[in-house]
């Protein structure tokens, strides 16, 4: 784990790509949102509403120009029960939209987590230079 905050219960954290599925089985009976590039047929954990974020037409797929509905989807599933969400699609976004909006939209979950009374993780790779993941800790820690 990459860093890692606790605020009134809530845990917000940088994590490394590697951890998702820890943190996918961990605590089976707790839901989790996962925003991801993998199909949700690939999703194997219990409890896991996943948003696939791909530029298919597909019922599934949410495209990713559409950040608005990630959010939106995000917001309607943590406003029935406090939720894990878990960004891990990130490096794809900052190819799509660059570092600035992306790290705008990485901030507006990390508020919906905390309002909720959510969990947020945002999985980070090796692609990342360190002063993004600087400020990616910025922001969500």
């Amino acid at each position: 784990m990459l860093g890692i905050f606790h605020s009134g219960g809530v845990d917000l954290q940088v994590i490394d790509y590697r951890d998702v599925d820890k943190i996918l089985n961990r605590n089976t009976s707790r839901h989790k949102i996962l925003i991801t590039r993998k199909h949700p047929r690939l999703i194997k954990s219990q409890n896991v509403y996943p948003i696939w974020i791909s530029k298919l037409e597909h019922p599934q797929a949410v495209h990713p120009s559409q950040l608005y509905r990630i959010e939106h989807l995000t917001w309607e599933h943590t406003q029935k029960q406090p939720s894990d969400i878990i960004l891990d699609a990130l490096e794809y976004l900052m190819i799509e939209h660059g570092v600035v909006s992306t790290l705008r939209f990485v901030g507006k979950l990390r508020d919906m987590a905390v309002l909720t009374n959510s969990n947020f993780y945002v999985s980070v790779s090796d692609g990342i230079d360190e002063k993004t993941k600087a400020l990616i800790r910025r922001i969500v820690e």
